[in-house]
């Protein structure tokens, strides 16, 4: 399972850890919020991830078939070898190969055509799949997702939102919450970097 907290982002020869970032943003200075900053990045970049249908942080990846075919598209991106691929528990790696094709990586027994056994038969497939490090902008998008769950989660009055004065009037601020195109804690400017990102279905 992914550790957010843990994760980092990389520019210009630094690195920095996602709770280190998070922290930094929310002008913290001391540890004593650990453990609930990354709990609140646990959350935000498993909220990111579901956005995007996708993975962000490097994890094992499993996918379960029960047909033995040939090729298989990987679900998750980006993702590298080694590819374990087991048939009926029995490991057959060796059998396959992995191909790139415009940003999809595909295993296949064969690079010369198309295969399906018509029984039943369990092909399990695990790889990598994530970043590792982060791409900047995407790590720094579920930092502010975690920022979110810090200043207008857990019981906290968060942004200010209406005013009123008595015998005046009232007044209502728009927060991220308001923009169109947020979705839960993701607010818009999140959203925006995650769509960069999103898995595209063809």
């Amino acid at each position: 399972m992914s550790d957010f907290a843990a994760a980092t982002i990389a520019w210009g020869g630094n690195t920095i850890t996602l709770l280190d970032l998070l922290k930094q943003e929310l002008g913290i200075t001391d540890n004593t919020q650990d453990d609930q900053l990354s709990m609140y990045l646990q959350m935000a970049g498993e909220a990111c991830e579901r956005y995007i249908d996708n993975k962000i942080d490097s994890d094992q990846v499993i996918e379960n078939y029960s047909h033995n075919k040939t090729p298989v598209a990987l679900r998750y991106y980006p993702a590298a070898a080694p590819v374990t691929v087991e048939v009926e528990g029995e490991d057959v790696s060796d059998d396959w190969g992995l191909y790139t094709d415009n940003g999809i990586v595909w295993i296949t027994t064969t690079a010369c055509g198309a295969e399906r056994n018509s029984c039943f038969e369990q092909l399990k497939i695990t790889y990598q799949a994530g970043y590792d490090p982060l791409p900047s902008d995407l790590g720094y998008a579920v930092v502010r997702a975690a920022a979110a769950y810090e200043t207008q989660g857990g019981g906290t009055s968060g942004q200010v939102k209406k005013e009123s004065v008595v015998g005046v009037g009232s007044i209502e601020y728009a927060t991220d919450a308001d923009a169109p195109g947020s979705a839960g804690m993701l607010s818009a400017t999140v959203i925006g970097t995650l769509d960069l990102y999103r898995r595209v279905y063809s």
